[in-house]
């Protein structure tokens, strides 16, 4: 795998988020048919997605990977809050320049929408498949995380968060993992299946041009003066130590004969930006918006060079036979 079919694929991702920020720009995707499609995505095309990819996937019929994937993505997210507020603390990111709201965005990365097309893209379509049913199950783990430590950080109290844990996409993992266990998956209707699959595949090109209409909806909305060392150390946090830690599990993982799926799912984390969804929680929770968008659109813009650079660089170290 080279670096520049990684760069291509990367290129092809973000491109797609282009379209979105220029249809939102020319008003083509105005504030309530983003609300509408974002619906959408999140009540029907990302749950046919999610079904498409977890029954039948023989890498979810081990309990233990099930379990490794679910607690690997809470606890990596709750140590990057830690990591996060405590250096953001050490340098001087006081409540009053938002500490909270920047610990909290800058440790949750792009864990989904962009992730998802570029598993895609990088591995063979046997690989891509069992990669992404672990991935909904580590991303499950990474939703129990934010709407718990993550709203508590932002807000101080986890109250009303909870019943935030039970969503379309988090039943339909649910729903998944139940029929893959049970082999209940065989007894559908080709019919139902063929839908299934053709409403899932819509999901990832709608939610990535979702994603770049939410961002340059944000950028129109919020009104911010840069605070460069918010900007700075969130690119730094976000592109250096994080990433070692993610690797860190990895290499941990593959030590200990775990799943190589979640090794390839940590080697993509590792190399994302921040994720869009802390602006929408620090607008609700009385956090600091405008330090969101910052981080948000500052590690999306170096992302464009170092998710691919990294990536290529993560692959190379993990497959090398010497970890």
């Amino acid at each position: 795998m080279t670096f520049e079919s990684i760069l291509a694929s990367t290129i092809v991702v973000f491109l797609i988020v282009g379209i979105g920020c220029v249809a939102r720009r020319i008003k083509m995707i105005s504030d309530e048919s983003e609300t509408s499609l974002m619906q959408l995505v999140i009540y029907i095309l990302f749950p046919c997605f999610i079904l498409s990819k977890v029954p039948g996937n023989p890498s979810l019929q081990q309990p233990s990977v099930v379990v490794l994937a679910f607690g690997t993505g809470l606890l990596t997210v709750v140590l990057s809050f830690l990591v996060c507020y405590g250096i953001g603390k050490f340098s001087r990111i006081d409540a009053s320049r938002g500490l909270s709201t920047f610990a909290l965005a800058t440790a949750l990365q792009n864990y989904g929408f962009i992730p998802i097309p570029l598993i895609e893209s990088i591995f063979p379509s046997a690989d891509s498949d069992r990669i992404l049913g672990v991935l909904f199950v580590h991303n499950l783990g990474i939703e129990t995380a934010l709407w718990t430590v993550g709203i508590m950080v932002i807000s101080g109290s986890v109250s009303g968060a909870w019943k935030r844990l039970i969503n379309p996409p988090a039943v339909a993992i649910a729903l998944g993992l139940m029929l893959n266990v049970t082999g209940l998956y065989l007894l559908f209707p080709e019919a139902l299946t063929r839908v299934i699959d053709m409403v899932g595949m819509c999901s990832i090109p709608m939610s990535l041009i979702l994603v770049g209409a939410t961002l340059f909806g944000v950028i129109e909305r919020e009104a911010w003066r840069p605070d460069y060392q918010v900007i700075g150390l969130s690119v730094l946090l976000r592109f250096s130590v994080l990433p070692l830690l993610l690797i860190a599990f990895a290499i941990a993982i593959g030590a200990t004969g775990g799943s190589p799926e979640l090794r390839k799912i940590l080697q993509i984390q590792a190399a994302m930006p921040c994720a869009i969804f802390p602006v929408v929680l620090a607008r609700h929770y009385d956090g600091k918006p405008a330090v969101a968008v910052q981080v948000c659109l500052a590690t999306s813009l170096a992302s464009l060079l170092l998710t691919p650079l990294l990536l290529t660089g993560w692959i190379w170290l993990l497959e090398s036979p010497a970890v």
